[in-house]
């Protein structure tokens, strides 16, 4: 949590063009580290990558909003961070759709080295942005010196501390912890969620298991009661197995007491083989798998909202300005998407798309603010702030 405050003072001491350069290859050689530990079934070298990736990751996007100040104006600074979160947004959904075609089709260590491809492509793009601010405040020699920019002039090398920053930067600091603290702890638990709420709901209780209830008649549940809900969205029956059974193997099953105390869906490991091709659970994990890839379908959702929405609202931003307005009519639009979750049966897409639009339009105001209530020599210590009070 600490290290994009400690990066964003290193960005503003040692100049945003250098910590680019430093943070990208931090990236890559993290990125590298974890593939190789993969490739050789090594589980310190991936931990080590992950830590190197983690160094460079937690700081690169205050790096990359510092860019975003230096280069645009307060006029147009909405929309810019609107193009970069929509491109941010598209490696995530590009990420979520790619990885696991990949995994499956050829190995997890082949989509990681794939990720190492990617992040040789980052480097490339930051080192000619480097190439490219470089020569844009380098001394011209027809028009003289160029004025420093706010991470190369004198001022930067001086140490800022939070104290320095003024009660704007604060109100906006309590208002993007706030807003993390609704959006982060739901995309940990978004799978779990849509799963029990749309895509794989408890079943009545004449209806969760086999041999029981309306399956009296069928042991094996070899298809669903006409007296039970659909399957999906609801989720197949359990098989009549005692959780006191030891299940190594698909055909472990068959030696399995049918005596209570029955087995639990918690019990049971889509994961392992065992349970996955079990003749009696195959049908149940098979139904999971199907929910769980709606879910993470549906999870896509919110990050492609915010990165088809991100340039729209950022550009309405800049040419309406009312930005603490947006900013709450954002708020309430999130806990309008919550509510809605929690006590409604309004579609998980519907529910998600408008946890997106919040989500935006709130970045969209109340980001590309910060500059405008800090010292220009420690913007980016103040985006490095922000970024590590969100995530505490």
């Amino acid at each position: 949590m600490v290290l994009p405050f400690f990066g964003g003072m290193l960005v503003d001491k040692f100049g945003v063009r250098s910590m680019a350069l430093a943070l990208s290859l931090l990236l890559l050689a993290g990125q590298i580290v974890f593939a190789v530990g993969c490739t050789f079934e090594n589980f310190y070298l991936m931990l080590a990558g992950r830590m190197l990736f983690g160094l460079g990751g937690e700081t690169m996007w205050v790096a990359q909003s510092t860019f975003v100040t230096l280069w645009f104006d307060s006029s147009e600074l909405a929309f810019a961070f609107g193009i970069n979160t929509l491109f941010a947004r598209l490696g995530t959904v590009l990420n979520d759709k790619l990885s696991p075609v990949i995994a499956d089709t050829y190995s997890v260590t082949t989509a990681l080295w794939v990720g190492v491809a990617f992040c040789v492509f980052s480097l490339t793009c930051t080192y000619v942005l480097v190439r490219v601010d470089a020569a844009h405040t380098s001394p011209d020699p027809i028009k003289g010196p160029a004025a420093p920019t706010p991470t190369t002039s004198p001022s930067t090398r001086r140490p800022a501390w939070l104290a320095s920053f003024s009660a704007s930067f604060w109100l906006i600091a309590i208002s993007y912890v706030s807003f993390y603290a609704v959006i982060g702890p739901f995309n940990n638990v978004a799978s779990s969620v849509l799963l029990e709420r749309d895509y794989f709901q408890q079943p009545p209780p004449l209806c969760q298991r086999c041999g029981i209830g309306y399956y009296n008649r069928s042991f094996d549940c070899d298809a669903v009661s006409p007296h039970c809900p659909n399957v999906p969205p609801f989720a197949w029956p359990l098989p009549l197995l005692s959780q006191n059974c030891s299940i190594t193997s698909p055909f472990d099953q068959f030696q399995c007491s049918k005596a209570p105390p029955y087995i639990l869906d918690q019990d049971i490991n889509c994961d392992d083989v065992a349970w996955r091709e079990g003749p009696f659970t195959h049908r149940y994990c098979a139904t999971k798998s199907q929910a769980a890839e709606s879910a993470t379908q549906a999870m896509s959702v919110m990050p492609l909202i915010v990165a088809v929405v991100a340039p729209l609202s950022g550009s309405v931003v800049d040419a309406v300005g009312l930005r603490p307005m947006l900013a709450l009519a954002a708020e309430f639009l999130l806990v309008a998407a919550h509510v809605a979750l929690a006590y409604t049966t309004v579609s998980a897409y519907k529910v998600l798309a408008a946890l997106g639009v919040g989500a935006c339009l709130f970045s969209s105001t109340m980001w590309p603010c910060i500059p405008y209530v800090v010292d220009p020599s420690v913007v980016g210590t103040a985006f490095g702030a922000i970024t590590a009070f969100s995530v505490t």
